[in-house]
């Protein structure tokens, strides 16, 4: 169960915008180069503030679309947001094996934040196939010690996560408190259907436990699955206030025949031993279904977030619909021409504060909105990168960010705002909260960036052009998420749920002082003095308090502490 004693400090997110936009590999040569269409987060940020990436890249560039693919992977040489390629260390080959290796999957270890000796280690998994006649993908992992600043570029040997008898595909991978790895993956011809694998690790990697099928839907097929923990927050390991073995996963699945498929969602409350049934966020959300691609993410509260697309007519196969083969090797690692001129798509996004929300239109454009990639950061902002076709010509990333818990609209933007390219798949960036101010970070692919196949339309999709890009809007900022001033209580004055539904347990320890409580005009809402025995008081919301944000302020004689908190509707 989660447990937590420390509050947040909310900062409302102004407009998304990018303070860089660039390529990470400043080769313009033609390279396949792609993050690629599965969920996995292709990046994350670490305790001493360096961005790493992982991407594949086809073996031979100078052939065809389709050939086998490497995994490679590049990092940050300064601790701030990238200004150009010359921040990025050259991208290195992580994996040298004979085969096929695509649709890698990046996480990172919970070490000391801001401590440049501490230990972040990175994880890597991907899908690899051995490239001879009637071999299937397996799920492979490596990893990176990445102790020192900048981190070399050391990688160990690949090993086996899974080894399967069909095929095991698009793998996402996350660390949870204790660094204990957790992956999923689509597992094909299990019933004979696919259905959603699981493993973990709690040494490092070393070794892996037995794979599980937690998704359990027989004779329909579960895809494209999304793991997430809790994410890093400022105190190191030793002195950490909150703890979760929650272990969070979403899919999508044609289960439900009238309005396939849907996006379900399970959790696991000790840390992957068990895992409760699913719960089906489409039906319960009101999505309209044909929903797909799901991305997920975990606020320091432990609820989860989910952004997903639809369709808003369903369409036929199509390998950019839900129910896509990633075994099918046509095209890849870049777009298949044939997404271009899918009916029109939108993202979607619910939450679980106790059930899951009713679905929010995200943006809600007229275009094609694609493959979204959903982040929190430390500071209680939610975020979503997409892939629009916004003027029927080319596609663009755009952004959307919004308070958690705060009513739509979205703030939108349009991030790379090209008009000669495409860019397409982006993956939001996973962060240690004490590195960086409020915001987000991506990478995306960028095709036909030589405009060797024209710019535009499946063509495009054709040339071997494909090249990382990288927007962002952080800096590297070792920064206290609540604030004081020099006078404070101590650590004995906490909130115990934030965001509040009907009411919350304001605790101050064994501290005698009075509680007030304002709103964002100023205005006194509530006023209580709390005695030494007591130590700590519930706050009951009435249904006449507005949905918004409050700030509680605790007195005791010349000390004082202060934490906004996000009243929601009841």
């Amino acid at each position: 169960m989660r447990l937590l004693f420390m509050a947040v400090l909310i900062i409302t997110p102004a407009a998304v915008s990018a303070q860089s936009i660039h390529q990470i590999d400043s080769d313009f040569s033609s390279e396949w180069e792609a993050t690629g269409f599965n969920n996995a987060r292709a990046m994350v940020r670490d305790g001493d503030g360096y961005f790493h990436i992982v991407y594949h890249s086809q073996d031979n560039p100078d052939t065809a679309p389709g050939g086998f693919c490497d995994i490679f992977y590049s990092h940050t040489l300064i601790p701030a947001p990238p200004m150009s390629s010359a921040d990025w260390a050259p991208a290195v080959k992580i994996v040298s094996l004979p085969g096929d290796d695509r649709y890698p999957s990046i996480a990172i270890e919970h070490g000391s934040a801001g401590l440049s000796s501490d230990d972040d280690t990175l994880h890597v998994v991907w899908q690899h196939n051995e490239g001879e006649p009637g071999t299937v993908y397996d799920i492979l992992h490596c990893f990176s010690p990445n102790a020192q600043v900048p981190p070399p570029d050391v990688w160990s040997s690949p090993m086996p996560v899974h080894m399967s008898a069909h095929n095991s595909l698009v793998p996402d991978i996350d660390c949870s408190l204790g660094n204990i790895l957790h992956v999923v993956w689509q597992e094909e011809g299990v019933d004979p259907f696919s259905e959603i694998f699981y493993s973990q690790s709690i040494n490092h990697g070393n070794t892996w436990l037995p794979s599980a099928n937690i998704s359990m839907t027989a004779g329909a097929n579960s895809q494209m699955p999304d793991v997430a923990t809790i994410i890093d927050f400022l105190e190191p390991p030793s002195q950490y206030t909150y703890c979760s073995d929650v272990v969070h996963v979403v899919w999508n699945d044609d289960y439900y025949a009238p309005s396939p498929p849907h996006i379900l969602y399970t959790l696991s409350p000790d840390a992957g031993g068990l895992w409760l049934p699913f719960e089906d966020i489409s039906l319960i959300s009101g999505s309209p279904g044909a929903d797909g691609y799901p991305s997920l993410t975990v606020d320091r509260d432990d609820i989860p977030h989910v952004a997903w697309m639809t369709e808003i007519l369903p369409a036929g196969p199509d390998p950019y619909t839900p129910g896509a083969n990633p075994a099918l090797v046509s095209s890849f690692p870049g777009p298949d021409p044939r997404m271009y001129g899918v009916l029109p798509n939108y993202i979607l996004y619910s939450w679980r504060p106790g059930m899951w929300a009713p679905c929010e239109v995200v943006s809600g454009m007229v275009g094609d909105e694609e493959f979204p990639s959903i982040a929190v950061d430390p500071y209680g902002n939610l975020w979503v990168g997409y892939q629009n076709w916004l003027s029927g010509i080319d596609y663009d990333v755009c952004g959307a960010t919004k308070v958690i818990g705060s009513p739509p609209p979205w703030n939108l933007a349009t991030l790379s705002n090209d008009l000669y390219h495409d860019d397409l798949f982006p993956s939001t960036a996973t962060k240690k909260a004490g590195t960086s101010t409020a915001g987000y970070d991506l990478i995306w692919t960028k095709i036909d960036s030589d405009l060797s196949a024209g710019g535009h339309f499946p063509i495009a999709a054709m040339s071997p052009a494909h090249e990382i890009w990288f927007t962002g809007n952080t800096n590297y900022f070792y920064v206290p998420v609540t604030s004081h001033d020099e006078n404070v209580v101590g650590g004995n004055f906490f909130v115990e749920t934030n965001p509040v539904l009907g009411g919350t347990w304001i605790n101050t320890g064994n501290c005698s002082g009075d509680i007030s409580i304002y709103d964002v005009s100023g205005r006194n809402v509530l006023e209580r003095n709390i005695e030494s025995e007591v130590g700590r008081f519930y706050w009951d919301i009435s249904s006449e308090l507005p949905v918004g944000i409050y700030s509680i302020f605790f007195q005791m004689n010349d000390s004082h502490e202060s934490v906004k908190v996000i009243v929601l509707e009841r």
